[in-house]
């Protein structure tokens, strides 16, 4: 007998969060990105060059995050859709 519990409310609960999760941080850096456009004509040709080489390297992280967040979301539905499969499955066990 399992020691165990899902409770499939919360499962789908986690999902819709991590796909608001994914959401909100681009948003965010969309954001952030915009306000850095609008005052990079007033920056020095080594402000914006340093500038751009951070950008790359926190865009690359950030599009890393977004994807880590988007898998975990994918991972968590497809645990919720193969539990419940394995419920009806072990139902339709004792209905027969």
């Amino acid at each position: 007998m399992p020691t165990y519990t899902v409770q499939m409310d919360k499962v789908e609960y986690v999902v819709g969060e991590m796909a608001a999760i994914s959401t909100k941080i681009q948003e965010t850096l969309s954001v952030l990105d915009n306000g850095a456009k609008m005052h990079l004509s007033e920056w020095t040709s080594d402000a914006r060059s340093t500038y751009d080489a951070a950008k790359a390297k926190w865009d690359a992280a950030a599009a890393d995050m977004v994807a880590q967040a988007q898998k975990a979301t994918s991972a968590l539905g497809t645990i919720n859709d193969a539990y419940r499969a394995g419920e009806k499955q072990g139902i339709s066990l004792w209905e027969h």
